[in-house]
C-alpha cells in the first residue's frame, strides 16, 4: 500500500531546507580538499573513458586481464598469482613487478577492472564545463561533493518511505550530515562516496517498489534498473544489489499470494518485472564500462571475482596497537573499525533498533521485510568479508556503502525511542541527549575542514584513543593543510628564491599540484616549489612526514615527532602529518642585504640512506631491488634492525623462505620482542611448511638471485629445476649468465651448448653464448 504523508508536517520543510543546505555547503568545503592517492589514476580512468565514447583511443575498453602462454601460466600458478578461467591473469602492475616470473606479460590497462562512471562523468563535466573557472581536480572534488550530498539525501528518503514520517526522515538527514567520516570522504574521495550514494539510490528505489505492491509502476522499474546499472558501473562489487532485490521480492510475492491479497497471474506478472529489471540492469552497466561492454555478461563477473579478495596491494596496518599483515587481521576487523568511526549516534541508534525490536515486530507485515533487507545489507557484506577473509585496508573505507543501511536503522530505532516516551519532562531529556551526542561530530566537522575523513569515536577515546593504535590518515587528507600553512609562514624565503618542498609518502601530485603551481588560497604559493631529491640531500627547505609513514618505518611512530618539527596538522591535539624544517638555510637579519648563511648538515647516514631506498622500491613491488639495498643497509650497520625486517619482508614477497628466516633470527638476536620482525618470521615458517616447490618455482628462485647478483645461488636454484625437467633452455640459460657474470666463460659456454642442443632457436642462449665466446677469445 502506498504511503501518503502529511506534507502539512513542518519537518518536511526542515529536510529540504537542510538538503539544499548540503547541495551548497559541501562543494563549497571540498575546495580546501586536497587531493588523495588514488585520485590521478583514476582521474586519468575518466579522461580515456570519455576518449573511448568520442572514438579517439580504445585503451577504456582494452581488458585488465592477460591471456598467458604455457610457460607464463606455469609460472604464474608457481607464484600463487590468481589466474582467472584458463591462462587468464588480473594484470595489476603490482603483480608484474612483484612477480618477475611474468614480467612482460603486464601492461597499464588494470584500472579497467573498475567501472568508472564517475570517473567519466567527473571528466565530462570538466573537459565541457567547468575547466573555463576551476582546475580539473578541483571539479572532480565539487562532484564527489554533490554526490556525498545525495547520499545524505537518500539515507534520509528511505527513511522516509519506510515510515510515512518526515520527522524520522529528517532524523535520519542529521545522523547522516553528522557522521564526520561520511562528510570528509565526500569531499575528495573518487571511490567509496560515489559507490554509497548509488547503494543508498538503489535501496531507496528497492523500498518504493515493495511499498507499491502489488502496483507496477513502469517508472519505478526504470529507476530500479537504472540504479543497478549505474552502482555496478562504479564497481562490480555493486550486483549484490540484485542478489538483495530477488529474493526479498520474491518473498513478499510469494507471501502475499499466500495470503490470498495477490491472485497467480498477477504474481507471475510482478515476479517476471523483477527478473526482467534485474537482468537488464545487470547488463546496462556495460552501457557505462566499457570493458565490460565487451562481454556484458562474463566481464562484471570476472571483476567480482577480484574485487572478492584483491591481492594486489600488500601492506601492513596498525591495528588495535598492533602491527599486522594484511594477511594477520582478526576476523572483526570491519565491525571494529565501523564502531570506532561511526558516531555515536549512530552506533547508539542502531543499538537502540535491536532493544526496540519487539516494538518493530508487532508492526509485522511489510516493515518487518523491509527491516530484513536493510540488516540483511549490513550483515551480508560484513560475513561475507570474515568468512572469504577478503584483504581489507585502509581502515574500513571499503564498506562505506553499507553506512546508509546503519543510519537508517539508527534513525529508526531513534524515532521510536522518541515515540514511546509521552511524559514531556522525560521526552525533552531524550532531546536533549541527542543534541549533545549529535554536537560532538558536529563541532569535528566545523572544526577539522578538510581531514574529518579521520575522525575516530569518543568511545575509544577519540583521536587520543586513536592514535598510535588504528591507522591514521593513510590517503594523505592532511598533506594540502600542510602545504597552507607553509605558504603562509615559510620564513626561509629569499629573494629569487622559492622555498622547496618534499615528500616521500604516496602519490606526489598530492604536493606537486599544489606547491608548483598558483591554485592555494594565498600569493605566497609562488614561492614554493617541489623538490625531487635523495633522502640524504640537503637541497630542501621543507618536509611532510605523515603519521601513516609508520608502516615503513616503526620507529617514526615510536619517536614522534621528527626532529626540527615546526607544526603539525592536527585533530583535537593529535597528529596527521609533520612539517619538518631544514635548518641548514638561516634567513638573512633583517636590514641586512648579505647573502644567507649556509651551513652544511651531519655526514650522510649510509645505512639509513639505502634503507629509504630500498622501501622506496618495496612500495612499488619491486622486492629484488629492495632485497639489494636492504642488505646494502644491514652492510653499513649490521644493527639496523628495521633494514633486517624490511628484508625479511621482501625475502617473503619473493617466497625465498631459507634467505627470509636466516635474516629474520639475525634480527632477533637483536632484539627478541620487536613485534614486526617476529610476525614476518611466523609468515616465513608457515609459507615454508605448506610450500612445495616445482620447476617453475626453482625458475624464479634463480632469476631473484641474479637480479640480486647472487651468482653461485642463481646456478644452485638452476641445478634444482633441471632435476624436474632436465630439458628446461631457461634453466641452462640463466647457469650461462650466472658464469658469464662470475667471469667462468668456458663453463658459460658449455651451459649454452647444452641449452641450444634442447632449442637451436632460444634467442637468449645465442646473445649469451656469443658473449662468451667474445670474452673468453680476450683472455
Amino acid at each position: 500500500m502506498q504511503m501518503k504523508p502529511d506534507f502539512s508536517n513542518p519537518f518536511k520543510a526542515l529536510f529540504l531546507l537542510w538538503a539544499a543546505a548540503c547541495i551548497v555547503i559541501l562543494p563549497v568545503m571540498s575546495f580546501n580538499a586536497g587531493i588523495t592517492e588514488d585520485e590521478l589514476q583514476h582521474m586519468e580512468h575518466g579522461n580515456t573513458i570519455l576518449a573511448w565514447y568520442e572514438g579517439k583511443d580504445s585503451t577504456a575498453s582494452v581488458s585488465p586481464f592477460v591471456k598467458l602462454n604455457a610457460e607464463q601460466l606455469s609460472k604464474a600458478r608457481a607464484s600463487n598469482l590468481q589466474v582467472l578461467e584458463k591462462g587468464l591473469l588480473f594484470d595489476s602492475v603490482a603483480i608484474w613487478k612483484a612477480d618477475p616470473a611474468v614480467e612482460g606479460v603486464g601492461s597499464k590497462t588494470a584500472i579497467n577492472i573498475y567501472g568508472g562512471l564517475f570517473d567519466s562523468f567527473s571528466a565530462l563535466v570538466y573537459q565541457k564545463i567547468t575547466h573555463h573557472f576551476w582546475g580539473e581536480f578541483e571539479s572532480k572534488h565539487v562532484i564527489s561533493a554533490l554526490f556525498g550530498a545525495l547520499l545524505l539525501i537518500f539515507i534520509g528518503l528511505i527513511c522516509f518511505r519506510i515510515t510515512g514520517n518526515w520527522q524520522t526522515a529528517f532524523l535520519g538527514l542529521v545522523i547522516a550530515t553528522f557522521a564526520p567520516r561520511l562528510i570528509g570522504n565526500s569531499l575528495s574521495n573518487p571511490k567509496d562516496i560515489p559507490q554509497a550514494t548509488m547503494f543508498a539510490f538503489s535501496l531507496l528505489q528497492m523500498v518504493s517498489f515493495l511499498k507499491e505492491l502489488p502496483t507496477i509502476r513502469i517508472k519505478r522499474l526504470i529507476l530500479l534498473g537504472l540504479s543497478f546499472s549505474l552502482a555496478m558501473a562504479i564497481r562490480s562489487g555493486a550486483v549484490l544489489l540484485i542478489f538483495y532485490f530477488v529474493p526479498f521480492a520474491s518473498l513478499y510475492v510469494v507471501v502475499l499470494l499466500a495470503l490470498g491479497d495477490l491472485s497467480l497471474n498477477r504474481a507471475g506478472k510482478i515476479l517476471f518485472a523483477v527478473g526482467i529489471v534485474s537482468i537488464l540492469g545487470y547488463l546496462g552497466c556495460s552501457l557505462f564500462w566499457p570493458w565490460a561492454f565487451t562481454n556484458p555478461v562474463l566481464n562484471p563477473l570476472r571483476s567480482l571475482v577480484v574485487f572478492r579478495n584483491f591481492s594486489s596491494f600488500d601492506c601492513y596496518e596498525i591495528f588495535e596497537g598492533h602491527w599486522l599483515h594484511q594477511n594477520e587481521l582478526p576476523w572483526y576487523f570491519v565491525p571494529k573499525w565501523l564502531y570506532i568511526t561511526l558516531p555515536v549516534t549512530a552506533v547508539f541508534g542502531f543499538l537502540l533498533f535491536f532493544i526496540m525490536l519487539p516494538r518493530f515486530l508487532q508492526k509485522g507485515g511489510l516493515n518487518l521485510l523491509i527491516y530484513c533487507l536493510l540488516l540483511f545489507s549490513v550483515a551480508f557484506p560484513i560475513l561475507s568479508i570474515i568468512i572469504g577473509k577478503s584483504n581489507i585496508y585502509n581502515s574500513c573505507r571499503h564498506v562505506l556503502f553499507i553506512i546508509p543501511s546503519v543510519i537508517v536503522i539508527a534513525a529508526l530505532g531513534w524515532a521510536e525511542l522518541f515515540k514511546r516516551i509521552k511524559n514531556m519532562p522525560q521526552r525533552r531529556m531524550v532531546y536533549g541527549v541527542f543534541i549533545i551526542l549529535i554536537a560532538e561530530p558536529a563541532c569535528f566537522i566545523f572544526n577539522n575542514n578538510p581531514v574529518q575523513a579521520m575522525y575516530f569515536s569518543p568511545l575509544i577515546g577519540g583521536q587520543k584513543g586513536a592514535f598510535k593504535n588504528y591507522e591514521m590518515d593513510y590517503w594523505g587528507y592532511s598533506v594540502r593543510p600542510a602545504i597552507n600553512w607553509i605558504a603562509e609562514h615559510d620564513t626561509l624565503h629569499l629573494p629569487g628564491k622559492k622555498a622547496r618542498v618534499r615528500m616521500y609518502y604516496g602519490e606526489q601530485m598530492k604536493l606537486t599540484y599544489y606547491v608548483d603551481t598558483t591554485r592555494l588560497q594565498t600569493d605566497s604559493s609562488k614561492r614554493l616549489a617541489y623538490a625531487l631529491c635523495p633522502e640524504n640531500s640537503t637541497d630542501w627547505d621543507y618536509e611532510i612526514t605523515m603519521v601513516a609513514e609508520a608502516k615503513n618505518n616503526q620507529e617514526l611512530l615510536l619517536h614522534w615527532p621528527p626532529q626540527n618539527t615546526v607544526y603539525q596538522v592536527e585533530t583535537r591535539g593529535v597528529p596527521l602529518c609533520a612539517v619538518v624544517k631544514n635548518f641548514r638555510i638561516q634567513p638573512a637579519p633583517a636590514n641586512n642585504n648579505s647573502e644567507a648563511t649556509v651551513t652544511f648538515g651531519q655526514p650522510v647516514d649510509s645505512s639509513n640512506y639505502c634503507l629509504g631506498v630500498g622501501i622506496g622500491y618495496y612500495q612499488k613491488a619491486n622486492y629484488n631491488q629492495a632485497v639489494i639495498f636492504f642488505k646494502k643497509s644491514v652492510g653499513y650497520n649490521p644493527q639496523n634492525k628495521l633494514a633486517i625486517n624490511d628484508l625479511v619482508a621482501s625475502y617473503n614477497q619473493l617466497k625465498m623462505f631459507d634467505e627470509a628466516i636466516l635474516e629474520a633470527k639475525k634480527g632477533l638476536a637483536l632484539d627478541s620482542k620487536f613485534d614486526l620482525l617476529k610476525n614476518n618470521l611466523a609468515e616465513s615458517l608457515k609459507a615454508k611448511s605448506t610450500f612445495v616447490p616445482n620447476e617453475a618455482y626453482y625458475h624464479n628462485l634463480s632469476y631473484n638471485y641474479y637480479v640480486q647478483q647472487n651468482y653461485l645461488k642463481t646456478i644452485e636454484a638452476a641445478r634444482n629445476a633441471l632435476k624436474f625437467n632436465p630439458n628446461s633452455s631457461i634453466a641452462w640459460n640463466n647457469i650461462c649468465s650466472a658464469y658469464n657474470q662470475l667471469k667462468e666463460y668456458q663453463k658459460a659456454l658449455d651451459a649454452c651448448d647444452r641449452g641450444l642442443k634442447i632449442d637451436a632457436q632460444n634467442a637468449m642462449l645465442k646473445n649469451n653464448r656469443a658473449e662468451a665466446a667474445r670474452m673468453a677469445g680476450q683472455r
